[in-house]
């Protein structure tokens, strides 16, 4: 008799309950367990640098990728990061105003 397996949706679930349990000063973001068994998480805001900066810590991120892009005339920065936490493929977006940049992005058009 064959052991049953474990959905593939539940240690993505269980990585996310031990990051905000070990972690609860983590500013809040909306989370997401895919179907594939990815945990994603996004913030979108005015200035979600500080947010970004701390997850890139706890998650051990070691390459961001930064793309300028226009959203209704404003030009914005994404800040996509990609980890393995707990043996769970973790995938994060950050969306800001340009503007909380110290450094101006390349210019979008749209």
């Amino acid at each position: 008799m064959s052991k049953p397996t474990a959905p593939v949706q539940l240690s993505p679930a269980l990585a996310l309950l031990q990051l905000l349990t070990e972690n609860p000063t983590l500013p809040a973001v909306e989370w997401e367990v895919r179907p594939d068994g990815e945990l994603f998480g996004r913030l979108w805001a005015a200035n979600t640098r500080a947010a970004s900066a701390q997850f890139q810590q706890i998650l051990g991120v070691e390459r961001v990728l930064m793309v300028p892009y226009s959203y209704r005339g404003q030009l914005m920065v994404s800040e996509d990061m990609t980890a393995i936490w707990r043996d769970v493929q973790v995938r994060m977006s950050f969306r800001s105003h340009a503007s909380a940049y110290d450094v101006a992005p390349l210019a979008v058009t749209a």
